[in-house]
This record gives C-alpha cells, sequence and structure tokens, in this order.
C-alpha cells in the first residue's frame, strides 16, 4: 500500500452526532491515500481557539516532514526515530508557554502534547491518547525533532 505524505491536519467541531463512534468524543479520519488528516470533536469538549491552534501548530509540522508518516517496511519499522508512545496530557496555565494553548515536547520514541487544562475536557485528553497510541502503534511515524523537549511532569 502506497501512503500519502500527511501535509494537512484539520481540528473541528462534529456538525451531527453520526459524525463520532457511539459514545466517543472524538474521531480521527486518516485515509494512507489522502494528505489530510481529519480530526472531529464533539462540541463542548474543547475550544474553537484550541481546535484553530492546533490545526495551525500540526500543519506545518506535517508539511515539512517534522511529523512524517512512513510505509510499513522492515526498514522504516526499525526507524530510529520512530514514534512509539504518543499522548495528550491537560496541563495547568503556570505550566505552559505564555500565550499558548498547546505545546509539542518530544522525547526519544514519544510525542506528548501538552494542552492548556480549561481549553479541552478530561474525556477528550483521554479518548486523544487512545486514538494517537493506537495510530502510532499501527502505523509508522516519524518525528525530526523540533518539539520543545523534555518530560512533562
Amino acid at each position: 500500500m502506497h501512503y500519502t505524505p500527511v501535509t494537512k491536519a484539520r481540528f473541528r467541531f462534529a456538525t451531527t452526532d453520526d459524525e463520532l463512534p457511539p459514545g466517543r468524543v472524538i474521531d480521527i479520519q486518516r485515509d494512507p491515500e489522502s494528505p489530510v488528516v481529519t480530526v472531529i470533536i464533539k462540541p463542548g469538549h474543547a475550544t474553537q481557539r484550541l481546535l484553530d491552534e492546533l490545526s495551525e501548530t500540526q500543519t506545518p509540522m506535517h508539511a515539512t516532514g517534522q511529523w512524517q508518516r512512513l510505509e510499513p517496511t522492515p526498514e522504516n519499522l526499525a526507524h530510529p526515530r520512530r514514534v512509539l508512545r504518543a499522548s495528550w496530557r491537560l496541563w495547568p496555565r503556570e505550566k505552559m508557554p505564555a500565550g499558548q494553548l498547546c505545546v509539542p515536547l518530544e522525547r526519544h520514541r514519544e510525542h506528548v502534547w501538552a494542552v492548556l487544562d480549561r481549553e479541552a475536557s478530561d474525556q477528550l485528553a483521554r479518548e486523544m491518547t487512545e486514538l494517537v497510541m493506537a495510530m502510532v502503534q499501527s502505523e509508522v511515524w516519524i518525528t525530526r525533532g523540533g518539539g520543545e523537549g523534555g518530560e512533562p511532569s
């Protein structure tokens, strides 16, 4: 199967209940043949400001190859920059950089999105963590650095 490089991340609210799996507040729609990843969130679980900032932050990360999905070849499965763990963590204002609602943090084989706690629900952070963990475990994603570094405490 050919994997088209992802060059755009689009975060938006669900407009109807049937856009999300039953009982879930988020869905990630991606097709190996499409350059766009669309993240659909149930209204009330995030702010529009956060969705806008995530789209604006993640699109250049994909477009420049800082985050890249590769074909699952034996070589790529063993890539030293392959991400094996990913999550969302809610942080209080005092831990966040001034003026930012979200910030990417990277360590060896791990990627964390620190998200300002009042901008997203606990349920959204839990479900997003489940989805991105499943994504990095079932697909080959590599990172070329550029995050803030360090491990969230």
